[in-house]
């Protein structure tokens, strides 16, 4: 029912089940603490779209929920731009240090430590001669070029 009405999936901190029948809806994401083939028992709906807290998270209305196979994350909304550029940053350090790890041309300790002034220099040339086939707009890797924030 959810699915159907909003297209999300569910965070929920507690039991569920029917996991095969949930596993053929195609795109829905449900992420439980466990799964039990019995209904819910002992279990009390405290609120709809309220602030809660679950484990060591709290989750408000309103914050991006960012679930992989690892685990749950609620992001503050006012918050969400700059976490998705902060992770778009990592992710390109990353793809340029697995190239040079693969291209032998860095050790995992250069690559993981702190970048001396060679490496940031290849960093910066890496960013401007992949500008146009990288996975992000080429107006933000300029702009990551001018901050030169690693």
């Amino acid at each position: 029912s959810i699915f159907s009405k909003s297209g999300n999936g569910v965070v929920f901190d507690g039991g569920a089940r029917d996991l095969e029948g949930l596993e053929e809806i195609k795109g829905f994401n449900a992420f439980v603490r466990g799964w039990d083939p019995t209904i819910l028992v002992d279990t009390m709906l405290t609120g709809i779209n309220t602030p809660i807290r679950i484990g060591r998270a709290t989750c408000v209305p309103g914050d991006v929920v960012l679930a992989k196979r690892e685990g749950v994350i609620f992001v503050p909304a006012e918050l969400a731009e700059q976490v998705v550029k902060k992770a778009e940053r990592i992710m390109l350090r990353d793809r340029f240090g697995h190239q040079r790890l693969k291209e032998g041309k860095y050790t995992p300790g250069q690559i993981d430590g702190e970048w001396n002034d060679a490496i940031k220099a290849d960093y910066e040339k890496w960013l401007t001669d992949n500008v146009d086939a990288l996975p992000l707009p080429k107006a933000l890797i300029e702009q990551m070029l001018k901050e030169r924030s690693w």
